[in-house]
């Protein structure tokens, strides 16, 4: 059965290169006992192999919100997004990179409800955060002129999202800003499971399709964990971690069946805990407590 992911496959990819690049880092720490460079160069390949084969395997963001328009309930609200005016309460680089990975996975739900006018308002925001984080240049000038000369073309606005997205990657590794990405990263993943489990108004029974794809995201919350590791150094990412554990401790305690049709189910009172915890996490990043 097929991993079903809420985050774009971009996304995934920072989290990939940046995990094998901080493994060469960790590697190579001057001690006489370590393995040679050869051996290390070989270990690193053959992980970022494998990392590349699970990178392959997750939807693209045009494909992510399929996810919830394959179900037949799913609907946009834009209600549960993050209003664009909550831009300025967000004052520290973690508050700002979080809120921009939020912003990034509202414009990407919008788009595939084709809320054109919503998308570039998004956009927009997402560009001065990142101005304000000093990642500007990932986000081109051109950028909202492509959205709005398109606003019409649903396919034409979800590949400028997904190129832009591919430009924030590749400057965030030239740059050395890696800490920066996995804030950002993290903030897009809990905001795409919190429109999920919204989505799912938090009842196990009633969209079971979508409540397996929430069910299925185990996979990807390890990683995350996994990848995390790698820079506890850092106090946010410490914080990050945190309450990115108490997460996975709920997924861990879950004890999903498999429905005729395929289907995870899991009991109302596991999948209230988990929506509660999700719930509580976003609005803490949104709040900025």
């Amino acid at each position: 059965m097929k991993t079903k992911v809420i985050i774009s496959r971009t996304l995934i990819l920072l989290i990939l290169i940046v995990y094998v690049s901080s493994c060469n880092r960790s590697g190579n720490d001057g001690n006489e006992n370590t393995t040679s460079d050869t051996d290390s160069i070989v270990e690193v390949q053959e992980d970022f192999n494998e990392a590349t084969q699970i990178f392959y395997s997750l939807p693209a963001p045009h494909e992510v919100a399929s996810i919830l328009m394959e179900n037949q309930d799913a609907f946009f609200n834009e209600d549960i997004l993050n209003p664009v005016h909550n831009v300025n309460r967000y004052n520290t680089s973690m508050s700002m990179a979080l809120n921009l990975g939020i912003y990034t996975a509202d414009l990407s739900y919008a788009s595939l409800f084709e809320q054109n006018q919503i998308v570039v308002s998004y956009m927009a925001t997402a560009k001065d955060l990142a101005e304000e984080l000093g990642i500007l240049e990932a986000f081109g000038n051109e950028t909202i002129t492509n959205l709005e000369d398109n606003i019409n073309d649903r396919d034409a606005i979800i590949r400028i999202i997904s190129e832009n997205y591919m430009n924030s990657d590749a400057y965030l590794q030239e740059n050395n800003r890696e800490e920066i990405a996995a804030m950002i990263i993290i903030g897009g993943w809990i905001e795409g499971m919190y429109i999920a489990v919204q989505l799912s108004e938090k009842d196990a029974s009633k969209n079971m399709s979508l409540v397996s794809s929430i069910v299925e995201q185990q996979l990807s919350l390890i990683l995350m964990v996994e990848f995390l590791q790698s820079y506890k150094g850092n106090q946010g990412i410490a914080d990050l971690l945190h309450d990115v554990n108490k997460l996975n401790d709920i997924f861990q305690g879950l004890n999903p069946e498999v429905a005729e049709n395929g289907d995870l189910t899991v009991k109302q009172n596991e999948y209230t805990a988990l929506c509660n915890e999700l719930e509580t996490i976003r609005n803490k990043f949104v709040e900025n407590v």
